[in-house]
This record gives C-alpha cells, structure tokens and sequence, in this order.
C-alpha cells in the first residue's frame, strides 16, 4: 500500500502495470495480456520509462494505489494517467477527479510514443 511511500508526481505522465502473475479462485496462473502488452513496448521503447512515472501494483482488488488517485470504478491495469500539461493525443477514454486517463494498451503506446516518441502499433 502506498500510504508509507511520498505521493506520486504527477507532473508526468503516470502508469500503472501488474506485477505479473498470480492465482485466484479459478486457478493461475494467469497473466494480463493488456499488461504484457504494455511491457513489450515499454522493451521496444525503454526511453518512456524515464519519461513516465511506472508503478506496478498487485492483481488483488482493491488497487489502493489507483484508487487513490481516480476511485474504485477506475482501478483497471494499465491505466495512463495524463500530466497536466501533456497534450492529449487521442480523446480520453475518462476524465476522472480531473485526471485524463487511458486504458487501452494500443492507445496507450500511441499516446506516448506521439508524446515521448518512440514505436508504436501499427
């Protein structure tokens, strides 16, 4: 939980991956294609890291750490949330406690690949 660690800066643009793996009543492993998606890009293009606030966070819900900043309807892995002065390439999937966010991995890696520069999905 995030409550022992300094707020998030978000003066960048911030993202919010799982962990990885994990298991739950269904069994598991299992893993998040739309995460592993992101971490692919994110090996494509290693820059964004510098460029953006990464924070990975547990499968479990509640995500304290995304619900902290959006609300418990918006705790999706990955989720970009927008700076404040980062130009909003696409429209936002939301707008939620006045931050801008996207969920979609594909718009994710165009949004920062048109922001921060770098490959994206064709």
């Amino acid at each position: 939980m995030m409550q022992d660690q300094p707020p998030l800066d978000l003066s960048k643009d911030v993202l919010f991956l799982l962990t990885g793996q994990w298991d739950d009543a269904d069994g598991g492993p299992w893993l998040c294609a739309d995460c592993c998606t992101m971490e692919g890009a994110l090996a494509v293009n290693p820059h964004w890291v510098d460029a953006i606030t990464l924070v990975r966070v547990d499968y479990a819900r509640p995500r304290a750490e995304i619900v902290a900043l959006l609300d418990a309807d918006h705790q999706n892995a990955p989720t970009l949330i927008l700076a404040g002065d980062t130009v909003a390439h696409e429209e936002p999937e939301a707008v939620v406690n006045g931050l801008r966010i996207f969920t979609d991995p594909k718009t994710i890696c165009r949004q920062l690949a048109a922001t921060h520069s770098g490959a994206r999905p064709k």
